[in-house]
């Protein structure tokens, strides 16, 4: 983005559509915009500094309790940390955090407080949420939730000027919420298998049993700490504010158990023995040695997006996104294998069907593009689709269904569709239909 236009990030909403238009991140997305020029390293290195600058504040946080370092190191090296310093997009959760551990920890200077805590939340909104249950483990005084609400409210002011809006409760789909939030919960305990794509429709049962489970027995456990309690609170609200974007999108990233493990780390060391620094570490390394290992899934998008039917459980959206991924690599008959699943799932991904096509013409198995758009949808076709089906069409040797394809693209001025529907189409209507097709090879 030109530096000029950075000043639509402070006066607009992420995206016009979708999830987006109810996002307002104007500090995150700066922050992006500007060492996203110069690549992605700058961005990892300073989710990785935030993170740890986020550790070393939880262990000042923590410390009048019963086991500041390990609920601290818990956060460190937990599994599903790592999608957060993997993803460059996730820079807006790290830095949430960090900034509002920084202004708990600087609490005593109201002005820097009440500055941390806006600018954690125009990094995120879930600032709000995890910053409102440090203060209820602190036993905060009058004083702080007088800057905790002033800074929500100047932040709420930006978005309304902003016209940014909020998002819609999908309420068709309210039975997936159990498994949502118990899948979320119960992640935290078991987070394996890690795959970027976590799709509730395809929720393990198991996971979710344990993860209300976990709820329940964490209750039980923190007895009268008011410590323990605003850490399990903030464990479960991490969760429940994400609900909408969960449903929306069918995807419980892992992203949104970040704040979640703050929660997590303040209710063990509310609960959990006193043990050694030694101890700790030595309990620690194992999550260390899984990271350097799992640090091999973020070297490029094949692996990212790989073993979904074991890791992924079979999801739709994962075929789709390993589909495409294949696609972008030229390996096009992998790419169609999963565009197929992906088609067969119980979800969809919308235009599934053309890359599908796409990917057996590019194959060059125009006969089986053929049959799976003969056998596809006949309404709402756009022009790319009905552009791979002629394609496909042609190199099956139907000449005369590849220009009856073509005629639905037809324009005053030309064809419609991809930039080579024209060219192509110069090839198809010179072709003698009589004449049997030499190759099955496609255009061009």
């Amino acid at each position: 983005m030109p530096f000029a236009e950075l000043g639509t990030l402070w006066s607009a909403p992420v995206a016009e559509g979708g999830p987006g238009a109810a996002y307002y991140r104007p500090v995150a997305m700066t922050i992006l915009a500007v060492a996203g020029r110069i690549g992605p390293v700058p961005i990892h290195l300073l989710a990785l500094v935030l993170h740890c600058a986020s550790t070393f504040a939880l262990v000042y946080l923590f410390r009048t309790l019963r086991a500041p370092l390990l609920g601290a190191i818990v956060f460190a090296v937990h599994p599903l940390a790592g999608e957060v310093l993997g993803w460059a997009s996730a820079l807006p959760d790290a830095l949430a955090v960090a900034l509002t551990l920084g202004a708990l920890v600087w609490s005593t200077r109201p002005t820097l407080n009440v500055v941390l805590l806006l600018l954690a939340i125009l990094s995120k909104e879930t600032a709000a949420v995890m910053a409102a249950g440090l203060l209820l483990a602190c036993g905060s005084g009058r004083g702080a939730w007088i800057r905790w609400a002033a800074a929500v409210m100047v932040a709420m002011s930006l978005r309304v000027a902003a016209g940014v809006g909020s998002l819609p409760i999908s309420f068709d789909k309210l039975e997936l919420v159990p498994s949502a939030l118990g899948w979320g919960w119960g992640a935290v305990v078991w987070p394996l298998p890690l795959h970027v794509v976590r799709d509730v429709t395809v929720s393990p049962p198991e996971v979710v049993i344990m993860g209300w489970l976990v709820i329940a027995g964490a209750a039980w456990r923190s007895g009268r700490s008011r410590e323990a309690w605003a850490g399990l609170l903030l464990f479960i609200s991490a969760f429940l504010v994400a609900l909408p974007v969960v449903l929306d999108g069918y995807l419980l990233g892992a992203r949104y158990a970040y704040p979640a493990l703050v929660g997590v780390g303040l209710w063990l060391a509310a609960v959990a023995p006193r043990w050694g620094r030694g101890v700790v570490l030595v309990l620690a390394m194992p999550s260390l040695v899984f990271h350097s290992v799992d640090s091999q899934r973020w070297r490029d998008d094949l692996a990212l997006f790989d073993g979904v039917e074991e890791r992924a459980y079979g999801s739709g959206l994962a075929w789709h996104l390993w589909g495409v991924v294949n696609l972008e690599a030229s390996q096009f008959v992998v790419a169609a294998t999963a565009l197929e699943k992906a088609m067969a799932s119980d979800h969809p991904y919308p235009g599934d069907d053309t890359l599908c096509i796409a990917a057996w013409v590019s194959a060059g198995n125009p006969r089986r593009a053929l049959e799976v758009a003969e056998n596809g949808q006949k309404d709402g076709l756009t022009a790319s689709h009905l552009a791979w089906w002629a394609r496909a069409a042609w190199g099956a040797g139907e000449v005369d269904r590849a220009r009856g394809l073509l005629e639905h693209l037809r324009t005053p001025t030309g064809f419609d569709g991809p930039e080579w529907v024209p060219s192509f189409a110069a090839v198809v209507f010179k072709a003698d239909p009589a004449t049997p097709r030499s190759s099955p090879q496609v255009w061009p």
